[in-house]
């Protein structure tokens, strides 16, 4: 979506997102980074290079607080150390390991 409000602000999110991602291995750390910075990413390319306008700046921001509410279960999981990293495998339930002994 934030490609079609401005292409350079679609990618400076995507890029935080790729970074946070590679340096950090957590995908749902990475895009709540990268819908904290959107809002701010937007005012900042004011004049720069892009206009901005208040509906624009009101989209981007309500977007982006409710991908924070979508993910509240993520940052539980972040906070208490549970959630999975990219590209790590997944515990197999204890039954089928049970099963499988």
């Amino acid at each position: 979506i934030l490609f079609g409000v401005e292409p350079l602000l679609g990618a400076a999110v995507m890029c935080t997102w790729l970074i946070v991602a590679f340096f950090f291995r957590y995908s749902s750390l990475a895009a709540l980074a990268a819908s904290l910075f959107a809002p701010a990413y937007y005012l900042f390319g004011h004049q720069i290079a892009w206009q901005t306008s208040d509906a624009e700046l009101l989209a981007v921001t309500v977007m982006s607080a409710l991908l924070l509410m979508r993910h509240k279960d993520n940052i539980a999981r972040l906070v208490s150390g549970q959630e999975t990293k990219i590209g790590a495998k997944k515990e197999a339930p204890a039954e089928e390991t049970d099963a499988q002994a």
